[in-house]
């Protein structure tokens, strides 16, 4: 049981690298699998506040303006369906198609983004964007093997002098879950980090799969670069503590406390655990 929950948390962990930046998750709850999605909504948004702004737009672009705007603040639905808009007018915008396959990423709803990323895929084979959607969707299908297969060709058409890195974060993710650890850290984690990115999610990934391969003094260094040392310390100890490494466990949560004394009531938490789990 503690090395099932302990995969879990790891995986958990690493998940977490894959939130798509820049939309509002909480509100994609409005997004349905029902067939009257759009009527619905475009009813609702039509009578908001008694104004029919939308019905002033008469071009594909200004649509997709308005549905920036509308997923700027954070409004999924009506974003939604001016991106929906846009399409009908113009099915062969291809920028507005990868913002729906993104949209429908966050519901989860797996099949119709790889939907649109094909559409984009079989007009502009070489659309980097469009196959590193793929290769999310594949991920949160967990069908590891084509994630990677789709990722390695997004990186492949990238531009020489695209510095965007997180095709490789996500291709390290997809190898960790297949155990392929080296190639996790050589080929992927290490690549987003010389492509530019010295942020917390590619050392917080990178991390995970050095303490899978059992090298926690690595593992450190990797958590150090992702937060403080109070950051690393606390889950480092978290990790131990999963490992049921009790003693270990308690000494690094200690070390937590000890550097961020008010800010680390989490790992108050943790010690009392790793405390209790001696005693027993």
């Amino acid at each position: 049981m503690l090395k099932k929950n302990r995969k879990i948390a790891l995986l958990f962990c690493m998940v977490l690298g894959l939130s798509l930046s820049g939309c509002a998750a909480n509100s994609v709850g409005a997004l349905s699998k029902s067939g009257n999605y759009g009527n619905r909504s475009e009813r609702r948004l039509m009578t908001m506040d008694g104004k029919k702004a939308e019905e002033a737009m008469n071009t594909a672009e200004e649509y997709e303006r308005l549905g920036d705007m509308n997923l700027q603040k954070g409004d999924m639905t009506a974003s939604f369906v001016n991106y929906s808009r846009a399409l009908r007018m113009e099915p062969e915008r291809l920028s507005v198609s990868y913002k729906m396959g993104r949209l429908f990423l966050l519901k989860g709803m797996t099949n119709e983004a790889r939907g649109e990323f094909e559409k984009i895929i079989k007009k502009d084979p070489k659309n980097a964007l469009a196959h590193e959607g793929m290769g999310r969707a594949y991920l949160l299908d967990n069908k590891n093997e084509r994630a990677v297969e789709c990722l390695a060709r997004a990186a492949r058409v990238q531009d020489t002098n695209d510095r965007r890195w997180e095709v490789h974060d996500l291709m390290g993710i997809a190898y960790d879950r297949q155990k392929k650890y080296s190639f996790a850290i050589e080929e992927a984690f290490t690549t987003a980090i010389e492509k530019g990115e010295d942020g917390s999610r590619v050392y917080n990934n990178l991390a995970v799969t050095l303490t899978k391969l059992g090298d926690h003094r690595m593992a450190r260094a990797a958590f150090n670069r992702a937060g403080s040392e109070a950051t690393a310390q606390n889950n480092i100890g978290y990790l131990y503590l999963l490992d049921g490494k009790n003693k270990e466990a308690a000494t690094a949560f200690e070390k937590a406390i000890e550097l961020e004394p008010a800010f680390y009531g989490k790992a108050h938490d943790n010690l009392h655990s790793a405390k209790d789990a001696l005693q027993e």
